[in-house]
């Protein structure tokens, strides 16, 4: 049986490209510096092929149930990671040594490359859900995945968890959420940026759903 199919693996060596050259404008910034400052965007990224790596896995698992579930779980967990390196682009600030466009292509390169391997493993794992249960379904996992996704960004960001907590300290972890819901002012900002990250996430994905889908349409008219 063929694993990878010739398209796959273009689109694995672009992936990895990709991730090799963000990483490369690290290692010269952090030659030029003579400091590791923003090395974290390498663990960050390595964070981001995870949901990646878990979306192909359970393609090739779908039909062992326990197995897909154990899998999709762990996809699920892991997917915002893939998505939050845009927020990286908080730590964007003037710095002596290096241009400020250096570091802002630098940023956006992670970035890029995490939202298209979030995505990616997403449009995989839609494509299995739609196929079980229809259109609708796949649109509307797809929508709820994103939303999670956003509050576990902020989760991320703002209260400082990993997607690791939920196994190794869930109680803490709960917690800690629960305390920044029932807050007011906290809550408020947890919804607003829960809700600004999901709708530019879905409407950002749809485009890339929609988009071959329309191409194709306009091939087949000529």
């Amino acid at each position: 049986m063929k694993i990878f199919s010739s398209q796959k693996m273009m689109l694995f060596l672009a992936l990895a490209l990709a991730s090799c050259f963000a990483i490369v404008l690290v290692a010269l910034r952090m030659i030029a510096t003579g400091t590791p400052h923003f090395r974290f965007l390498v663990w960050n990224l390595f964070l981001a092929w995870l949901p990646f790596l878990f979306a192909e896995l359970a393609h090739h698992v779908r039909k062992r149930r326990v197995l897909l579930a154990a899998i999709g779980f762990l996809w699920f967990i892991f997917l915002p990671n893939a998505l939050y390196i845009v927020t990286d682009l908080m730590h964007l600030r003037p710095y002596l040594a290096i241009p400020l466009w250096y570091d802002a292509i630098m940023i956006f390169s992670f970035a890029l490359t995490g939202l298209l391997l979030g995505f990616l493993s997403l449009q995989r794992i839609h494509a299995l859900v739609t196929a079980r249960f229809g259109r609708w379904v796949g649109w509307l996992f797809a929508g709820i995945t994103l939303a999670f996704s956003s509050f576990g960004i902020y989760v991320g960001r703002f209260l400082r968890w990993n997607s690791w907590d939920v196994f190794t300290n869930p109680t803490h972890l709960l917690t800690d959420i629960g305390r920044n819901l029932l807050t007011p002012h906290l809550g408020l900002k947890t919804a607003v940026v829960s809700l600004l990250l999901c709708a530019v996430f879905l409407l950002t994905y749809a485009v890339l759903v929609m988009w071959p889908q329309t191409m194709q349409e306009q091939q087949s008219l000529l």
